[in-house]
């Protein structure tokens, strides 16, 4: 029997067919490319790292960035942790070693950050722009950003609203009202009292990224110790709604020595909350789109802003540091000793 002519229908599915086959196998060469060129990178760093043990291979990371070291460390940051090391790699889209041996699963995945961080380097950075160390540096997810959703439920519960008068020379006076504290200042009218609720849920974390930010202060000021003490720290809330939307540029305050922002979760997607950091010499204006968990460290005296959202809910942990007694290396060891809530001795 003679065969039916082929239909267009029939024709266009077998090009659909075509173009999708050829599209995986593009998709295919790209990966296996990028995964050579991964290899190549690990290879190469392997090279210069090969006869170091863990321990100096940590020294090389913190050589790099003292802010990563810290991440992928352990609790007292003398050694890697393979969980924190592997999460901090899938979260930077680096393919992580499994292996049965641990050793060799926290060497190789050593050898692979060290790989990305050279290539990180290599591209034009904020800090190469600058020419000169920053004043401020974004940590990504420095916080646990699973940790942090699971403790929303009841920060939002404990969330309330605490409006005080920040004086006559802040921008806002007396319309600030969208903050609730865990640490009041003695200074503020009226006199703003520690929230209980809060305190109980955001004290740990206001607790451990203050720790972070005295390791981060005396890297940036090559110090051996520095006492830290909590000035003041708050969960805010930000919503689209007139005096509630945003920051503008300010800095914060001459009684601040320095200061941490914590990107937190929310429950609504939230559009614009940009922060915006005037630093460097000369100065360059840094765009940072923050993600839950990501901490932004500063040195006092820098600008900032948080700009406004239009869509939404966006909360943020701020905190105020005071910093004492700093310590360079070789002068007397500063003992590292229990410490209430506010205030820690980081040696």
């Amino acid at each position: 029997m003679p065969q039916a002519p082929t239909s267009a229908k029939q024709h266009a599915a077998t090009f659909v067919g075509i173009a999708a086959g050829l599209s995986l196998l593009a998709a295919a060469v790209l990966l296996r490319k990028a995964r050579q060129q991964q290899q190549q990178q690990v290879d190469g760093a392997r090279g210069a790292h090969y006869q170091q043990d863990s321990s100096e291979l940590l020294k090389a990371v913190a050589k790099r960035s003292k802010a990563v070291m810290y991440i992928v460390s352990n609790k007292t940051y003398d050694k890697f942790s393979l969980p924190n090391l592997t999460k901090y790699l899938r979260m930077k889209g680096v393919e992580v070693f499994e292996g049965e041996d641990s050793e060799e699963c926290l060497r190789e995945n050593a050898l692979r950050l060290l790989a990305f961080m050279e290539q990180d380097a290599s591209k034009p950075g904020v800090r190469a722009q600058a020419g000169v160390p920053l004043s401020h540096e974004l940590i990504p997810a420095g916080i646990s950003p699973q940790k942090l959703n699971d403790m929303y439920p009841d920060m939002e519960e404990a969330y309330i609203q605490q409006p005080l008068d920040y004086g006559n020379n802040s921008r806002y006076g007396k319309t600030w009202k969208i903050s609730c504290y865990i640490v009041g200042m003695e200074t503020c009218i009226p006199k703003i009292l520690p929230h209980p609720p809060m305190v109980k849920v955001m004290g740990p974390i206001m607790d451990q990224t203050t720790e972070m930010f005295a390791k981060w202060y005396c890297s940036l000021k090559s110090l051996a110790s520095i006492d830290v003490s909590v000035l003041n720290a708050f969960v805010t809330k930000y919503r689209p709604v007139e005096h509630e939307e945003g920051l503008k540029k300010h800095i914060d305050g001459t009684r601040v020595d320095g200061s941490a922002i914590v990107a937190l979760p929310s429950a609504e997607k939230w559009e614009g909350g940009e922060l915006l950091v005037w630093d460097g010499k000369p100065q360059q204006e840094f765009e940072y789109k923050m993600k839950p968990g990501d901490i932004l460290f500063m040195d006092n005296g820098v600008w900032h802003q948080a700009n406004s959202i239009s869509k939404g809910t966006r909360w943020a942990l701020v905190i105020f540091m005071k910093l004492r007694n700093p310590k360079s290396y070789g002068s007397s060891k500063v003992l590292t000793t229990a410490t209430p809530l506010a205030s820690k001795t980081v040696a």
